[in-house]
């Protein structure tokens, strides 16, 4: 039998609701916070009031790719432009290279931010509203509550 840890709501809860915190110190520039597994299926999702509905999808698709590719969406596409390469390649629509999705990943040390893969990828956290540096730095915050027994 296979055995797989796998992240859970009340991790997803709390990135989410951390990264909302963060957000919410300006208002008036709703954003839109995802996180998804493993496998890229949505566990949690908020939606501030305003957030334009292109949104939704570009902060669930920068999580999925997270996941997908076990890496943060600006190193996927930093190591696309590297190898040569386009998103058609990977022949999925919901990938992105835009700036504001981070890899979840477990080490023996808690959650390792944008730093080499070294533990387990169980999910992405992914926020879209603002220029990809500021929600880079939203979805950080969310990782940061993140805490491995």
């Amino acid at each position: 039998m296979y055995q797989r840890e796998v992240l859970g709501l009340a991790e997803a809860r709390a990135a989410v609701e951390a990264a909302l915190a963060e957000t919410s110190k300006e208002p008036h520039r709703p954003q839109v916070i995802a996180v998804v597994d493993d496998r890229g299926d949505l566990i949690y999702f908020a939606r501030m009031d305003g957030a334009l509905p292109m949104f939704t999808n570009m902060a669930i698709n920068k999580a999925y790719t997270a996941a997908r590719m076990q890496r943060d969406t600006a190193s996927f596409g930093d190591w696309l432009k590297e190898k040569g390469r386009d998103l058609a390649m990977w022949t999925d629509s919901r990938l992105t290279t835009t700036r504001g999705g981070l890899c979840i990943i477990k080490s023996g040390e808690g959650y390792l931010p944008l730093g080499p893969k070294q533990g387990k990828v169980l999910g992405g956290i992914g926020v879209s509203g603002r220029s990809g540096e500021e929600d880079e730095q939203i979805a950080l915050a969310g990782l940061k509550a993140i805490k491995f027994a």
